[in-house]
């Protein structure tokens, strides 16, 4: 049996033809019901180091898909000289490593533009006051953005305090942790 469409017909349907096209459409779905088609299973997953394809038993492929990975960060912990001259420019180095500074004077980190060191975006630099010194976070005066917290100075704020630059783009560094209160 085919449907009747009211369009084809050109005229409007007789309840007759109403209930042909219920009872048709009603046999189909009991058909599928009763005869599921078989699926097309997953045969073979093939993964090439981030990249993973998905091939069906009949041989159509999905893919490649990018697999997500975490990041590594290694715990590279590391203490910055107390004698320093008052400021501390960091280098390649010191991408996600964990800085300590236990001196009891101020410490200036001068946070560099991408031109003089290329930190690749989202590398992390943790800085913790182990002593009774600061570590106040500038830029020179051409230097990259800093994103501190509003209301707050780009300084730690009390001994144990810790402070992660982030670096969000080019030349742009978000500031996260104990800063200290603007007066």
């Amino acid at each position: 049996m085919t449907i009747t469409y009211r369009s084809v017909k050109a005229s409007n349907l007789t309840a007759a033809e109403i209930d042909d096209n219920f009872h048709d459409l009603d046999d189909r779905i009991q058909a599928i019901e009763d005869n599921p088609p078989e699926p097309v299973n997953i045969s073979n997953i093939i993964v090439v180091g981030t990249q993973m394809t998905i091939v069906l038993e009949d041989a159509t492929e999905f893919g490649p898909f990018t697999l997500p990975q975490a990041n590594f960060r290694p715990s590279v912990v590391s203490e910055i000289d107390a004698n320093t001259d008052g400021t501390y420019d960091p280098v390649l180095g010191d991408a996600n490593g964990y800085k300590r500074y236990s001196g009891s004077s101020d410490l200036t980190v001068m946070v560099p533009l991408n031109a003089d060191v290329a930190f690749p975006v989202d590398t992390e630099i943790t800085f913790r006051m182990a002593g009774s010194g600061a570590i106040i976070f500038e830029t020179a005066t051409a230097g990259p953005t800093l994103n501190g917290i509003s209301g707050f100075l780009n300084q730690t704020s009390t001994q144990g305090a810790t402070v992660t630059l982030k670096k969000v783009a080019t030349n742009e560094w978000d500031i996260i942790g104990l800063l200290e209160e603007e007066a």
